[in-house]
């Protein structure tokens, strides 16, 4: 049986301030933080796994994903009778 080990950090960070992870591959900028939120640009390799890929709520959707889907709604309408 393996056993898993894990290691929890502590960090103080101001807007701008960015930590490298694994020689650079992942890395967590602080963007800006307001009251309890704090808003958070995670920079990943491209060998880099998301454990959960999901759209949140207040994610940015990348211009090309809204142009996309306008694509394919204008294409659905244009097909129906």
């Amino acid at each position: 049986m393996k056993t898993s080990t894990s290691t929890t950090l502590i960090r103080m960070l101001r807007a701008g301030e960015v930590l490298s992870f694994d020689q650079g591959r992942i890395k967590v900028e602080l963007v800006e933080k307001t009251g309890r939120t704090a808003r958070l640009r995670l920079t990943l390799g491209e060998t880099v796994v998301v454990d959960k890929p999901r759209q949140a709520a207040n994610d940015e959707v990348p211009a090309s994903s809204v142009v996309a889907a306008n694509a394919l709604a204008v294409s659905a309408l244009s097909q129906s009778p």
